[in-house]
């Protein structure tokens, strides 16, 4: 189960809509756990590995992964080849995955948007890597034609996520 918790005030259709968004796409249910406050001490713009520690856990199960939503910046990341945007950040194999909609002025219009940069999360919480496929939304994000893509993975990626989707299932 995806057990999704808003950080912020979002319209409740288009939570609902990102909840069909990534059951389609992983194919384990996906609900609204709820709002949760920001954790003290945190200043925008937010380092999104920092925030992900602080943030707590909702009440879940133990193969659940819990999507934390925020409309608040994130500081940009260090790589190789220097600064790049961060649209969130998942421990590899962890329970838990931030994504932040900070970039999209309007929520619906750019709902395909937030739910690719939010399966590319939670991939990295099944143990998905990222994907030389431009179209697959395992893609790395921060390339420019990221956020112009479709929300889903391409075969590689849907079969390795549904053989770990398996194997994590009680």
């Amino acid at each position: 189960m995806i057990r999704l918790v808003t950080l912020d005030a979002y319209d409740p259709k288009v939570i609902d809509r990102l909840c069909k968004v990534l059951y389609t796409a992983f194919g384990v249910g996906c609900e609204h756990a709820g709002d949760m406050s920001l954790p003290a001490g945190q200043h925008e713009p937010f380092d999104a590995q920092e925030l992900l520690k602080a943030l707590p856990s909702p009440r879940a199960y133990a193969d659940d992964k819990i999507l934390y939503l925020t409309s608040r910046k994130l500081k940009p990341r260090s790589v190789i080849s220097g600064e790049v945007p961060c649209s969130g950040f998942a421990n590899q194999n962890g329970p838990r995955a931030l994504v932040s909609s900070a970039g999209v002025k309007d929520p619906e219009a750019g709902l395909k948007q937030i739910a690719r940069h939010a399966m590319h999360q939670l991939g990295h919480t099944w143990e998905l890597h990222h994907c030389l496929d431009p179209r697959c939304a395992m893609y790395p994000p921060w390339t420019l034609p990221y956020d112009g893509g479709d929300t889903f993975f391409d075969t590689f990626c849907r079969d390795k996520s549904e053989q770990r989707i398996r194997l994590a299932k009680s």
